[in-house]
């Protein structure tokens, strides 16, 4: 081949007109020389035929579908991401009052308590409620049976086996 010949990536003589299928190789690789940019034309016919294919009607629509499946799949991710911040964000407010009212409970069950004294108490009790304090009489003091002690019944605990090992320890060691 002539393309290999000359170091040449492409045998060029396949783009030449016919006409140039006659020449010989003498006048073929000086008309190379000069025509070294020429631009191939395809006929009106052959073009259209090339662009032309036949589209298979339910790889349109399954492909179709897909589209609509992955766009719906794209907006929904959005929107749900969306809400996802605005619930975020009221969980974060409602921490917010929920702390603010922990220290206002606080707050007001120190005052509660500050107030709660025992002469408080008392006096309320006495004024408001209508009670008195209990008497002597009215008191009734009661004691624990003596009888219901346990008591360990059994061998000198002395002489178990863990008292003679430390026992034993101690003295050599002393």
């Amino acid at each position: 081949m002539a393309a290999n010949k000359n170091n040449e990536a492409y045998d060029l003589s396949l783009f030449e007109e016919n006409n140039d299928i006659q020449m010989s190789s003498a006048d073929k690789k000086s008309r190379k020389k000069k025509k070294s940019g020429q631009i191939i034309s395809i006929s009106q016919g052959s073009s259209s035929k090339a662009q032309r294919r036949k589209r298979n009607p339910v790889v349109i629509f399954f492909v179709s579908l897909l589209t609509v499946v992955l766009a719906s799949v794209a907006i929904l991710f959005v929107y749900f991401n969306a809400e996802l911040n605005e619930i975020n964000e009221q969980i974060t407010v409602k921490n917010k009052e929920l702390a603010e009212l922990q220290n206002d409970q606080a707050k007001y069950q120190l005052e509660i308590d500050s107030k709660l004294t025992d002469s408080f108490v008392k006096s309320f009790a006495e004024n408001k409620l209508h009670m008195s304090p209990a008497k002597n009489a009215q008191k009734q003091f009661f004691s624990l049976s003596e009888g219901d002690k346990g008591e360990v019944v059994g061998e000198d605990s002395s002489n178990d086996i863990f008292t003679v090992i430390f026992e034993a320890f101690g003295n050599a060691f002393m």
